[in-house]
């Protein structure tokens, strides 16, 4: 209530009565805002009705909406089809492994084998310049020869230690630094018999007379012997060109075989080439190769340890150890060896003739690597066993391995040769795996495949008649001499079921005991071999194959890793894997 002024608090009533009347016909003025009133209801609803202006703002919208449905439909559904098309697999082949490596009635491969190692060090560490004996001793210097310029010089190295020809060039990441390098090597004996020193020869073609000086050719001397070192420059410019041609003469002995404790040649962007030393010349150790470095030579070892690795064979070496190895380029070649031979190269094929050779008293197995990635890997390999031989456990050790190619692995025995109790690993992925045994193997066998097939297949190399067993198919094509297995349609598990058939039959000279060593030869005409499954699947096939009586599997406890028989073990990942039993 407003009191106003002048009147009195007790409430006079004509007061209050002038107060009413003027509260009443006196106008009261309301407080101006600027926001505008909301809409009635009518309004409202007239406004959220759709017009045809709004129409397509709205369709978008619905559209969009209907879209992401879809997209997130389609992501669900491709969720759940890779789930099953990649997860259950893996789970399958997974609890396969797990069920096989509880029923598997004979040792196979595990990653303790002793295999020789599939990486070598080549050469010492870098050289001090300080402790050259002698350095740049030209004979001839900057001598033109074209658009280069030519120097010569010459060491006598003494070869009662250690020999080698070394260099600190490296190889970089993109390779432009060993772009500016080239050189050849020529390794031989020297004609004159009276030379008691080997004899190298350098020819260093360079562009400058500057870049001569900035590099040094060094005669150097260590405790365990001597060679020849080159000291190259590392500012090179775009124009700055080193080319070495090296010449190594080896001395002989009139009237034996002159041997050389070690032979170190580490030549990276070299090509070597290795004339016939053998048998002038014999090698306690040799270790050739380097960064891109191209080697001819083929070697025969008839040693009691010999690690090979070799590009293009062409002429002969004989060394205890021997290690050759050049990156990027192609092995081939024939090698013959009786301890250990390890081929590797990357990006590159191999194609060697291999021959293992057993001793009477060796009692440890020959050690075969092959090794590449990339590129093909196609191996012969003939084995010898002399029938006096003693020894537990297999003779032969052999491991391939490639990816992304073909691999095609052979193993034969020689003529005069017993039955070699080998076992063998072939490994590939992404490419088709094949391996071939003749009719002298007795052992067992594991070919297995992921997401791919596998087959084991007979051939009579004398009359038109191969057998096969697929993983895939699961019966028998071709000829079926002698099977038992014509009726077993089903092939997808047979793990408790044996199915056995028998070769043709051909005259066997040798056979072996079932004992752990390896028995002496005894004379066996018109013996049948048997090939026996323990297992078809859809990706693996497993059996034995020899004459029978099937040895039984012995304790690990007797053999460590190995079993009592020879064992393949064929490998492949998303291609194909073969076992070509010939007949």
């Amino acid at each position: 209530m407003i009191l106003l002024d002048g009147l009195d608090k007790q409430g006079d009533p004509q007061g209050s009565k002038a107060v009413a009347e003027s509260s009443s016909t006196v106008p009261v003025a309301r407080a101006h805002t600027p926001t505008p009133s909301l809409p009635d209801y009518e309004a409202s609803q007239a406004q959220l009705k759709p017009t045809i202006h709004s129409f397509p703002e709205i369709q978008k919208k619905r559209t969009r909406r209907r879209r992401c449905r879809k997209c997130a439909l389609y992501a669900l559904v491709v969720y759940f089809v890779l789930t099953i098309a990649i997860g259950v697999p893996i789970i399958v082949v997974k609890l396969k492994r797990r069920a096989y490596a509880k029923a598997n009635p004979y040792d196979s491969w595990t990653n303790s084998d002793p295999i020789p190692p599939k990486t070598v060090t080549l050469g010492d560490a870098p050289l001090r310049l300080s402790s050259a004996r002698s350095c740049n001793s030209w004979s001839l210097a900057d001598s033109p020869d074209g658009s280069l310029l030519r120097s010569e010089l010459s060491y006598r190295v003494p070869v009662n230690g250690s020999l080698f020809l070394n260099t600190n060039i490296t190889y970089s990441g993109n390779g432009t630094y060993l772009n500016h390098f080239s050189g050849q090597l020529l390794v031989g004996v020297n004609d004159d018999a009276s030379a008691s020193d080997a004899t190298v020869h350098v020819t260093m073609h360079h562009t400058t007379s500057q870049l001569r000086q900035a590099t040094n050719v060094c005669l150097m001397g260590t405790g365990q012997g001597g060679g020849l070192y080159l000291f190259t420059p590392m500012n090179l410019t775009l124009t700055d060109a080193l080319i070495f041609n090296i010449t190594l003469l080896l001395p002989q002995n009139s009237s034996s075989t002159r041997n050389i404790p070690e032979l170190l040649c580490h030549l990276p962007h070299f090509q070597q080439t290795y004339l016939q030393l053998d048998p002038y010349v014999t090698f306690d150790s040799v270790i050739l190769g380097g960064a891109r470095s191209g080697v001819s030579i083929e070697v025969r070892f008839v040693c009691d340890r010999a690690h090979v690795l070799v590009l293009i064979c062409e002429q002969s070496i004989q060394a205890s150890t021997a290690v050759v190895k050049a990156s990027s380029a192609e092995i081939r070649g024939k090698f013959t060896v009786d301890s250990s031979l390890s081929l590797e190269t990357v990006s590159a094929p191999i194609n060697a003739d291999i021959h293992l050779v057993k001793h009477s008293n060796s009692q440890t197995p020959t050690f075969l690597h092959l090794t590449t990635g990339n590129d093909a890997l196609n191996a012969s390999v003939t084995m010898y066993v002399p029938p006096d031989i003693h020894m537990h456990g297999p003779h032969f050790v052999t491991h391939a391995e490639t990816f992304n190619a073909p691999l095609s692995v052979a193993l034969l025995h020689d003529d005069d040769s017993i039955p070699a109790m080998v076992n063998l690993r072939a490994i590939n992925n992404i490419g088709n795996t094949r391996v071939t045994v003749d009719s002298r193997y007795q052992g067992t066998f594991d070919v297995s495949t992921m997401f791919a097939q596998a087959d084991v297949l007979t051939n009579n190399v004398s009359p038109a008649s191969s057998y096969v067993v697929s993983s895939a198919v699961g019966n028998d094509t071709g000829s079926d001499d002698d099977s038992d297995d014509d009726d077993d349609d089903d092939e997808n598990h047979m793990e408790d079921t044996k199915i056995r058939m028998f070769l043709p039959s051909a005259t066997t000279n040798f056979t072996t005991s079932n004992s752990s060593s390896s028995a002496a030869p005894a004379a066996v005409s018109n013996v049948s071999r048997c090939l026996e499954y323990d297992l078809i699947s859809s990706s693996e096939i497993r059996g034995w194959v020899g004459i029978p009586p099937r040895p039984p599997p012995s304790s690990p406890a007797e053999l460590g890793a190995y079993g009592v028989m020879g064992h393949l073990d064929i490998v492949s990942s998303l291609s194909g894997a073969q076992l070509e039993l010939l007949t």
